[in-house]
């Protein structure tokens, strides 16, 4: 199995980089500890914004740039996310410590927010850096091999939601704090069963000095305890983002899986990473109603392989939210040709519908259909649901990819959502006000800039300076990929 077929089944690969000597790994661990060390003697609220990440930890370790640029990374980042992919600014340095994590999957905005639905194929990645060996002793991340396409519940009944998936939200307070080391492992492993899902592999993460691993932004993963006596673990942490479809490639096509619910969801996102057409594959068995995540997955990309496009929209408005969550991931997968079906279902009164119906829309070919570019142009404008035009805006910049009729128009619309006071904070999560819509319709902005010829204006350089960091870092990035050149 290659590299890209390993990622796909398994949800990580390892890549030592090229160019990063023995002295450079000396010299992270060393900057890593400094950065600690400054923050320990003066503890602050915000440290986790001011000093461990983002531009603070890019100004206090700037050889940790190099890190993003070795050769061999960028290779692999570039197999996997395509040559244009971007760096988001999102980045932080972890220090092992003497408590557990639960095992959780990140929320796909910075900071544990939720701005859409999980893609399955490969449009995120993370990369974690361990400039120190790591071993069983100092706090090894840990894994859930081939996880990275199942999730859990997270909406309320009120329609509000939980912004990350930790697999038990009562972690902290009665596990990471308890010295009954037995009780957190056994709280950890009952967290990971709740997922319903039987025989997950738990893997140790344990690489030698300097040792990249490049994971599935949605792999389901932990911070595991670090032993008594033993010397910092750091880890440096990257977030990075495809921005163009895939390019038609001729590879092979073969995948190993010890998990036959792994199948029809690896055979997709493989053909769709491949630039290829969804392969058929015979009817299964597997039942999109089930009670297990891993056999819903299955079935809803087994029934788009088949084009049961009735079965599919019938189990959009199921009442439990894991089959309707199911059902958009099957309805996503469908030909183009399908994808107008689904314009009824996100004017419908159950905001959840709303929200996966738009997130089923994020395809680059529905560029070719009007209906749809006005729908969701409409909806980043109109939708009164918060998630549900959140994830609007992220299927604009999926759809952004495709031949828009008129790339600057949809462009201008975001820009017009994006101006002060038009879209308020809807979160605090880490003490961060700033609105979890306007991160998505930033993310639609750069999709929409890295595909069309477009205007630099001076509303792209204004939004360079916003006082969300992460909506600035956006817009520095597209101001460079528009920015003419000698």
């Amino acid at each position: 199995m290659g590299a890209l077929e390993r990622f796909l089944v398994d949800g990580y690969l390892e890549v030592t980089p090229a160019d990063l000597s023995s002295g450079a790994h000396q010299s992270l661990y060393r900057s890593a500890a400094d950065v600690y060390r400054r923050a320990d003697e003066h503890p602050g609220e915000t440290d986790h914004l001011d000093v461990f990440g983002d531009r603070a930890l890019l100004s206090a370790v700037p050889e940790c740039q190099k890190i993003i640029e070795d050769p061999a990374v960028v290779s692999a980042l570039t197999d996997l996310l395509g040559k244009h992919y971007f760096v988001h600014p999102h980045c932080f340095l972890h220090r092992a410590s003497q408590f557990d994590q639960v095992f959780h999957q990140d929320g796909n905005l910075p900071w544990n927010e939720r701005g859409h639905y999980r893609p399955h194929r490969a449009d995120w990645a993370l990369l974690f850096y361990y400039p120190q060996a790591v071993n069983q002793n100092n706090g090894p991340t840990e894994i859930v091999p081939g996880s990275q396409y199942w999730t859990k519940d997270f909406e309320n009944d009120d329609h509000s939601w939980h912004p990350g998936d930790a697999f038990d939200r009562k972690f902290r307070s009665e596990v990471m704090e308890s010295d009954d080391l037995a009780l957190r492992d056994r709280r950890n492993q009952a967290a990971l069963d709740s997922l319903g899902i039987p025989g997950l592999e738990r893997k140790f993460v344990t690489v030698p000095t300097g040792q990249v691993l490049i994971c599935n932004y949605d792999l389901v993963h932990r911070g595991s305890r670090q032993m008594p006596g033993q010397k910092d673990r750091f880890m440096y942490k990257f977030y990075f983002a495809r921005t163009q479809s895939p390019e038609p490639v001729e590879r092979p096509s073969q995948f190993a899986t010890q998990r036959p619910e792994l199948a029809p969801v690896v055979d997709y996102c493989q053909a769709w990473q491949n630039g290829q057409s969804h392969r058929r594959r015979q009817t299964s068995t597997w039942d999109i109603s089930s009670q297990r995540e891993d056999e819903r997955v299955a079935a809803a990309y087994a029934l788009a392989a088949e084009a049961q496009v009735s079965e599919l929209l019938d189990a959009l408005v199921d009442a439990r939210e894991a089959v309707r969550r199911a059902a958009a991931y099957g309805l996503r997968a469908l030909d183009a040709r399908h994808a107008e079906a689904l314009l009824p279902f996100t004017t419908h009164d159950h905001p959840s519908i709303r929200r996966l119906a738009n997130f089923a829309l994020g395809n680059a070919a529905n560029a070719a259909y009007p209906r749809i570019v006005a729908h969701l142009t409409h909806a980043i404008e109109a939708e009164q649901d918060d998630l549900a035009r959140s994830n609007a805006a992220y299927s604009l910049g999926q759809v952004g990819r495709g031949p828009l009729t008129n790339a600057q128009h949809t462009f201008n619309t975001i820009l017009a959502r994006l101006e002060p006071g038009t879209e308020p904070d809807n979160t605090r999560v880490a003490g961060l006000p700033r609105s979890t819509v306007r991160q998505s319709l930033a993310y639609a902005a750069l999709q929409i800039a890295a595909n069309h010829p477009l205007t630099l204006s001076k509303a792209i350089k204004s939004l360079c300076h916003d006082g969300d960091r992460y909506v600035a870092g956006f817009f520095e990035e597209i101001q460079k990929r528009l920015a003419p050149t000698d």
